[in-house]
C-alpha cells in the first residue's frame, strides 16, 4: 500500500508541475554569432519565483541573461561569472524586478560559446521571502565560493526604506563565513558575518547609512562563502528588508512598480508599462 501511495503522490506532483517552452531550436551562441532572443509576449504569464531553464551543449565559458532594452542591461537577479561547461541546463530564477523587465522588453541569452537547444519557463519557488528580492535561486556554498550579482538586481531599491540585508540559506547552523565585497581589492570589502546576527534560516546585516551607500553604489555584489568545518549548503535568497511599500516588495506583485535608470532617466515600470518620473507613459 505504501508503494502505491508514493506512486500516486509522485504522479500527482508531475501533473501539477508546469513547464512552457518559450524557445526551441538549435543556435550556436557566441559574441560573434549573437544570442537567443525571446520576445516580451512570451513572458506574459511569468511570475516571480518561476525559473527560466536553458538547455545547452558544447559549452566552454559562461552564460548571461539580458533584457532587450536600449542598453541590453543584465536581467535583475542574474549572476556574473555564471560558468557553464559541456552539456546540461542552467536555471535562472525570477525576481519581481526581472519579471517586470521581461514583460516590458523580452530576453536575450548570450555568452561566449555554447549551443542552445531549448528555453523553458518552469515552476520554481511557490513564494518568495518578504522584502525586496535582489536574488533568488540555489547557489552551492562550499570552500570559498562566491555568488557574484550584477548591480541591476538592486538598482531599483529605495534605500531610505531598507533596514537590513538578509542572506537566506539551508546551512542549518551559524559557523560559516560570509564576506560581502564589491571587488577583490583591499578597499572592496563591504561587510562580513562578524557584523551580522543570525535569524531563523538567515544571516542579517543591519544597515547603517554608510552601508546603504556602499551597497547602493557598488558596481556588483560579490558574496563569498566558506563552509568552514561543516557541510556545504545551498544559499537560497538575498533580500533587503525594511519599510518597503508593496509596490517594490514581493507582495501584491500585480500592482507593484519597479524603478531604475535608463540612459540617465528615471524609468518606472508598472504592470508592464513604462513611465517617466512625472508619471507620463513612455
Amino acid at each position: 500500500m505504501k508503494k502505491i501511495f508514493l506512486f500516486i503522490a509522485v504522479a500527482a506532483m508531475s501533473i501539477t508541475a508546469s513547464a512552457t517552452d518559450i524557445w526551441t531550436g538549435t543556435k550556436h551562441v557566441s559574441w560573434d554569432d549573437g544570442g537567443v532572443q525571446i520576445a516580451a509576449d512570451q513572458f506574459t504569464a511569468a511570475q516571480p519565483g518561476q525559473k527560466i531553464v536553458v538547455s545547452f551543449n558544447g559549452a566552454s565559458d559562461g552564460i548571461e541573461f539580458k533584457v532587450m532594452n536600449a542598453n541590453f542591461d543584465h536581467l535583475a537577479g542574474s549572476r556574473e561569472a555564471a560558468w557553464i561547461s559541456g552539456d546540461g541546463a542552467f536555471e535562472q530564477f525570477l525576481t519581481p524586478a526581472a519579471v517586470d523587465s521581461l514583460k516590458a522588453y523580452g530576453l536575450e541569452i548570450i555568452g561566449a560559446n555554447f549551443n542552445c537547444t531549448n528555453v523553458a519557463l518552469e515552476d520554481g519557488k511557490a513564494e518568495l521571502k518578504d522584502g525586496y528580492t535582489v536574488w533568488t535561486g540555489f547557489f552551492w556554498a562550499d570552500e570559498w565560493t562566491t555568488l557574484e550579482l550584477y548591480y541591476n538586481g538592486y538598482a531599483g531599491v529605495d534605500w531610505s526604506k531598507a533596514t537590513a540585508l538578509r542572506i537566506y540559506s539551508e546551512a542549518g547552523r551559524t559557523n560559516y563565513v560570509i564576506n560581502i565585497k564589491e571587488n577583490w581589492d583591499e578597499g572592496g570589502h563591504i561587510a562580513d558575518k562578524g557584523q551580522m546576527t543570525d535569524g531563523e534560516g538567515y544571516a542579517e546585516l543591519a544597515l547603517t547609512d554608510e552601508l546603504r551607500t556602499r551597497l547602493a553604489n557598488a558596481g556588483r555584489w560579490m558574496i563569498q562563502f566558506n563552509k568552514e568545518d561543516g557541510d556545504p549548503f545551498n544559499v537560497t535568497d538575498i533580500v533587503l528588508v525594511g519599510d518597503f511599500h508593496s509596490d517594490i516588495s514581493n507582495t501584491e506583485v500585480e500592482n507593484k512598480a519597479v524603478k531604475f535608470f535608463e540612459n540617465g532617466q528615471l524609468v518606472i515600470i508598472k504592470n508592464g508599462v513604462k513611465y517617466n518620473a512625472l508619471g507620463a507613459q513612455l
